[in-house]
């Protein structure tokens, strides 16, 4: 074994890997800047744990702070791995890994987006680094993908709701040499991202490489299969199957760890200069899978496996990559090409399928992935061979192709990328953008509600065929791994071709009233008033929990009636109390709703809105006249706090609070002509159904939205009581849960739209529902809920699992 020092194997490496500036070849067909920038941004949205100040996801708070904690071990960080909540190991290190790989090989390409993809890239490392807290001990999953996918709602309340959130841990008595070994390969190609930068940070890292590394080849079997991480997390099976991906009709897919073993070594060279980690990699690349070889001559003999793609559990593609670059060794070069070649020109009359659009359609589970992945490889190589080799200009023209299909140049004519292009994805599955907070995909027509900015959609079919429908996981989930690739293969084109990121991105997303108070019921005679309090939490800007949230109704005292005189009752076993009179100002109080130690909070169904009687009372003979009451003049004149800080609404003699509220339009421009009144009222509300059906008590609906000509401001529902209507409620979205029933009972509604200038519409068509009983144990969602996703590969037997989805 020899040892190369590491100022002669950093010559070595200058020599072999680095190109020289490449001439571009023609112009870029898209802004790959702009791309690049958005691409990057998705790891910010897929960050679990505490917000850092670097976060530019203003639909993100602190979440999941308490992974890990039961276990004693910090793992609130890192990424959640695609449209759920789950943060498996396996391809958050592959991502790491592919992330790392990008900055090493071409680090001016990222330009002023090198230091988020390295706040990014840190992100995950610093996670990793927790995740391996003793030389052979790694955490490798946090949380149940049967519970969790069966929730659809945002990560900022799985604490509070008290979902499990279980954690696996690899030890020498519960092996998984893969997930090991391809944690190492993310620890030391990491460490080479951050040389540059922060020596000790890749010295700590290259540390837990070396002892991921010897954790993995000591505790390894002997068949490739044996000791994989399967066998320590069964859980894990229906959804990063280490063993399966592929099955048998993909015969270059690798089951095997040798790959992950190969790949760990290689990096570990490459960062460190060691050649008995070259040796290493020697010894498992024979190993690492293998398919029949094609052409006359062929004789049944066997070549390196070369018809899948590079992927979350394929790294012998990286490797054959990786080693003709690092060794100049023909086999390696041989081995490499005939991928190459197979996906683009064809290797020995034998060419990978390829969509009537041009896409390299290597699986059928997010096929963009595969193709962008591949990409990256080629963009390597050719570079490696330079703009004068023969091969050059095959490679580097698939890559561009890739990358170009999803950017848009497809018969679509439209971007997978989200927020990017022409016509990109507005469906794509995932929870916490969608901004749905009953706990399940109530709604699957209308967009999702956050931009979930470079976030590339999962991919079309082999025609070319593909739906923005949230319901599809396999089509239009995006995940961690989705995006390593194409964030690569863009930073490389952006030093090529140029671009230009966004100014000021993103821009702020327009906001609804997220918390708020209402009352419904309300009677008034000459002994007082009585009404239901609500208050809603639909908060995503971020979700954030109400766990002391109050609203205070404000009277003022009429005639000689004195505060004595006044009675405040109410409350309910929900937890509610009432409160008062207390004192505001002169001759006037307030009654308050105290739902103290009662959250309330999206991502719930029973527990996104709270509500209670309430009551204020006179004697006979006292007077009482509600027209100059504060409360009665306005919505927004029942503020909500949560304790004593106010989040909604205007107290008396008060400002508004500083909670989100609907973005201000442009203001018009000026003209000397006074602003015509508004007469016109707002079209019907169409479509009133029941949506949900795991309500108690309740009677859940939701409409198509109405159209107005300055905009739609609410929507006010109401119910029959005896031979009339009564309102009973208001939304400021499509949604409204009519709540206090009887169970089993039929009631009828209808739902009137209003604008800000106070006309309203016709009523809609009246729905007749029956009350709802409610579940009586927790089950899975009534909505088609995505599992197993975000697997690339579909599990044996996905229906299996509860929550499973189809």
């Amino acid at each position: 074994m020899r040892l190369l020092s590491l100022g002669g194997v950093a010559a070595v490496l200058a020599a072999l890997l680095v190109p020289g500036s490449t001439p571009a070849r023609a112009a870029g067909s898209y802004d790959y800047t702009e791309a690049l920038q958005k691409s990057i941004y998705f790891y910010e949205a897929q960050q679990s744990g505490r917000k850092p100040g670097w976060s530019r996801v203003e639909w993100r708070g602190d979440r999941t702070l308490n992974d890990g904690k039961a276990a004693g071990v910090d793992l609130s960080g890192g990424w959640y791995d695609a449209g759920d909540h789950v943060k498996f190991g396996f391809p958050m290190a592959f991502t790491t890994t592919m992330l790392a790989w990008g900055v090493v090989e071409n680090r001016s390409g990222y330009g002023t987006q090198l230091t988020p993809m390295l706040n990014n890239l840190k992100w995950a490392t610093d996670y990793l680094i927790a995740a391996h807290p003793e030389p052979d001990t790694l955490y490798v999953q946090v949380g149940d993908g049967s519970v969790d996918h069966a929730y659809w709602g945002p990560p900022e309340v799985i604490d509070i709701k008290g979902m499990s959130r279980p954690v696996y841990k690899i030890t020498p008595t519960c092996k998984g040499t893969d997930v090991v070994a391809e944690t190492a390969a993310a620890m030391a190609a990491s460490s080479m991202a951050f040389r540059q930068t922060d020596a000790a940070y890749a010295d700590t890292l290259l540390t837990h490489a070396r002892q991921l590394f010897t954790f993995a080849d000591t505790t390894k079997g002997t068949n490739g299969q044996d000791t994989a991480y399967t066998s320590c997390v069964p859980g894990i099976s229906g959804y990063y199957n280490s063993t399966w991906e592929g099955g048998a009709d993909h015969p270059g897919a690798t089951k095997m760890y040798w790959d992950e073993l190969a790949w760990a070594a290689v990096w570990l060279y490459r960062a460190t200069g060691t050649g008995s980690y070259l040796d290493k990699a020697r010894e498992f690349y024979p190993k690492m899978g293998s398919e029949p070889d094609v052409g006359q001559g062929a004789g049944g003999t066997t070549v390196p496996a070369y018809t899948f793609g590079l992927g979350w559990n394929d790294k012998e593609y990286g490797v054959y990559a990786l080693m003709a670059t690092l060794t100049g060794e023909q086999k390696y070069a041989d081995d490499v090409r005939r991928y190459l070649d197979y996906w683009t020109a064809g290797y020995k009359g034998k060419k990978g399928p390829v969509t009537p659009g041009g896409l390299a359609y290597i699986f059928n589970w997010a096929s963009l992935r595969m193709a962008l992945n591949t990409a990256w490889v080629a963009l390597v190589y050719a570079d490696h061979l330079g703009p004068d080799d023969p091969l050059y200009a095959r490679y580097h023209d698939f890559a561009k192709r890739q990358v170009d299909y999803a950017l848009g140049d497809n018969p679509r004519r439209s971007s997978y990328m989200v927020g990017f292009g022409t016509n990109p994805p507005t469906h794509v599955h995932h929870r916490a953008a969608s901004g749905q907070y009953l706990g399940y995909m109530s709604d699957t027509t209308g967009p999702n509600l956050h931009v979930l900015y470079g976030a590339l959609a999962g991919g079309p079919d082999q025609a070319d065929a593909y739906t923005d429908s949230r319901t599809d996981y396999v089509r239009n989930e995006v995940a961690i791994d989705y995006n390593s690739g194409i964030t690569n293969v863009l930073a490389r084109f952006a030093k090529e071709y140029g671009g230009t990121p966004v100014a000021n991105f993103p821009a702020p997303e327009e906001k609804y009233q997220e918390i708020r108070a209402e009352t419904g019921n309300v009677y008034t005679g000459v002994d007082g008033t009585s009404m239901t309090v609500t208050i809603t939490n639909t908060s995503n800007w971020p979700p954030r929990v109400l766990r002391s949230g109050k609203a205070r109704y404000y009277f003022t005292l009429d005639g000689s009636t004195s505060i004595s005189q006044v009675k405040v009752t109410g409350g309910d076993s929900g937890g509610c109390a009432v409160s008062g009179p207390a004192p505001a100002g002169d001759r006037t109080y307030y009654a308050e709703v105290d739902c103290t130690g009662k959250p309330i909070y999206p991502g719930d169904a029973q527990l996104y809105k709270r509500g209670t009687q309430l009551r204020i009372s006179v004697p006979n003979g006292a007077t009482w006249d509600p027209a100059n009451d504060w409360s009665a003049s306005a919505a927004s004149h029942v503020p909500v706090y949560d304790g004593d800080t106010l989040v909604w609404g205007t107290p008396p003699g008060g400002t508004a609070s500083p909670s989100p509220s609907p973005s201000p339009s442009p203001s018009p421009s000026p003209s000397s002509s006074p602003s015509p009144v508004d007469t016109t009222p707002p079209s019907a509300p169409t479509g009133l159904r029941v949506c949900g059906a795991d309500f108690e008590n309740a009677v859940p609906m939701c409409w198509t939205a109405s159209t107005d000509d300055t905009g739609v401001a609410g929507y006010d529902v109401y119910m029959r009581q005896g031979t009339g209507f009564t309102k009973i409620g208001s939304s400021a979205t499509t949604l409204y849960v009519a709540e206090r029933l009887v169970a089993g009972t039929s009631y009828t509604f209808y739902v009137v739209a209003r604008d800000a200038a106070g006309n309203t519409s016709q009523p809609s068509a009246t729905l007749t529902a029956t009350a709802q009983t409610g579940l009586s144990s927790p089950s899975p969602s009534p909505s088609p809920s995505p599992s197993p996703s975000p697997s690339p590969s579909p599990s044996p037997s996905p229906s299996a699992s509860a929550g499973a989805g189809c």
